[in-house]
This record gives structure tokens, C-alpha cells and sequence, in this order.
């Protein structure tokens, strides 16, 4: 089977490739596709070897997937520091320069006006943290149903006190996704008061249970900014528990979306 093209990100043609890189296959193969203005930076990769049979029968592999994984992101980090890029996806593949040059042309006006979009910029990620205790200790302040109850347990009979000690555990279990919510908008609020930016926020629900996070799309020299506004976030939601930490840059995958699904060809 002829090689592929695995495909790591889109930038604008002349967009200088790092000098030493460990490529997706572990060679040192980075290369240079473009079409007008555009450019794509890809590997060379054995046809059979990234093909969805292999992928499929290896999604269980996680040291051959962390390593890809690593790989990937590693070039990207390398090629973030050349300029602006669009990262795609792992596994984004195409069959051949011709099909990823036929694809830069067709979709050339909404590929340069997101360049434009991210030109200058970086993802920082905002997560959400919550200490269970000390989250549902702040609950019952936060939450004015459950401060009655808490409130009649106090003037309770002991066995009264029993039963209503186990409604007000069912009611902050029903009580803690909404207040979980409240606290991120709130903090989604203060970030684009603060710096006016891109933001997407992402629920535990949404994240399959993971703590909640804020991405933000800002310009390279407003991390400071974000450095500070975390802190003073921090130090109003630390009683309550919530801790803020914050990570980055990041490609801007979030706000790049999904660019290029895999060509089928």
C-alpha cells in the first residue's frame, strides 16, 4: 500500500518548519504541502500501518496511542512557535498531496479568514476544581432551600433530625450540578469582563464527569492578565472549596473546531 499524508495543522505557505522534530512515525519527516496561500505540514506515513483497520484494532493500545499522541502534540507545539496554525485532529489523513491540495483550494476562503481569526492568539484553559467536602459544606450558603433545611435540623428532634439530615445529602446531590454551573458562568463572566475574549465553557456533563473548565482564546500578551485574574478567582472561591487551575498555551484546537475530516479517498 503507497504512503499517506498524516496531517498535523494548516498555516499560511512560507511557515517556517522547526529544524529538528520527531515526526508521527518517529522519523524526522516534516513536510511542506501547499496550494496558494495556504500550507499544510505533513508526514510522509506507511499506508497500512495509518490505515482504519490498524487504527481500529490498536484504539485499545494506549502505549502506541500515548505516543502518537505525544508526537502529535509535540509538533504542534513546535510549529506554534513559527506562527499562526489551525491544528487539526491526530489521524487526520489524506491519500495523496494532490487530494490535500484539491482540499486547500476548495475550502481556501474559510481556512484564511480562521487564520485571521486565531492570528496572534492562544488556548488557555480555565478547569474548575471542587473539593467535595468543603463544595458541599459552601452549598448550603449558596443555596437558599438548603439552608432552611439545614436550618430545621438544627431545631430537630434526633430522629427528625435523622431523616432531614438524609434529605438535605439527596437535595445537595440535586442542587451541586446547578451551583457547579452557576460558579463556572460566573467565572466565564469575570474572564470576559476582564479580557474581552473567545471563551467556550464545558460542563462535568459535558467532559463525561471530568471537573468543568473554561477554554479562552486571548492574545499572546494577555496571559499575565489571565494570570492575575485567576488568582483573585481563586481567592473568592477558595472558601467555597473551587480551586482554578490554570493551563496552556494550548493549540486552539477548541476554536479551530474540527477542520478536515479524514479523506476517504
Amino acid at each position: 500500500m503507497p504512503e499517506v499524508l498524516y496531517v498535523y495543522a494548516i498555516g499560511r505557505a512560507g511557515h517556517p518548519l522547526p529544524e529538528r522534530i520527531e515526526a508521527i512515525d518517529g522519523s524526522d519527516r516534516l513536510q511542506e504541502v501547499t496550494a496558494g496561500a495556504l500550507a499544510a505540514f505533513v508526514t510522509p506515513v506507511d499506508g497500512v500501518d495509518f490505515s482504519q483497520a490498524v487504527i481500529d484494532a490498536r484504539a485499545k493500545d494506549v502505549e502506541w496511542l500515548g505516543g502518537i499522541g505525544y508526537r502529535h502534540q509535540s509538533v504542534m507545539s513546535a510549529l506554534m512557535h513559527g506562527g499562526t496554525i489551525i491544528p487539526l485532529r491526530a489521524f487526520t489523513l489524506f491519500a495523496s498531496a494532490e487530494t490535500l491540495r484539491a482540499h486547500l483550494e476548495t475550502e481556501h476562503e474559510r481556512l484564511s479568514t480562521l487564520l485571521d481569526r486565531l492570528e496572534g492568539k492562544q488556548e488557555w484553559t480555565l478547569r474548575l476544581e471542587f473539593d467535595p467536602e468543603r463544595w458541599s459544606e459552601a452549598l448550603v450558603k449558596r443555596v437558599d432551600s438548603l439552608r432552611a433545611l439545614s436550618e430545621e435540623i438544627d431545631g430537630a428532634s434526633a430522629g427528625k433530625a435523622f431523616l432531614l439530615r438524609k434529605k438535605l445529602d439527596d437535595e445537595k446531590k440535586r442542587a451541586s450540578r446547578e451551583a457547579e454551573q452557576q460558579v463556572m458562568a460566573e467565572v466565564e463572566s469575570a474572564v470576559l469582563d476582564k479580557l474581552a475574549c473567545d471563551t467556550v465553557a464545558e460542563t462535568r456533563q459535558q467532559r463525561s464527569g471530568a471537573f468543568p473548565q473554561i477554554n479562552v482564546l486571548i492574545n499572546r500578551d494577555e496571559e499575565s492578565r489571565l494570570v492575575e485574574l485567576r488568582e483573585a478567582l481563586s481567592q473568592r472561591y477558595g472558601s467555597e472549596g473551587v480551586t482554578l487551575a490554570l493551563t496552556g498555551p494550548w493549540p486552539p484546537y477548541t476554536f479551530a473546531g474540527r477542520e478536515t475530516p479524514k479523506d476517504e479517498s
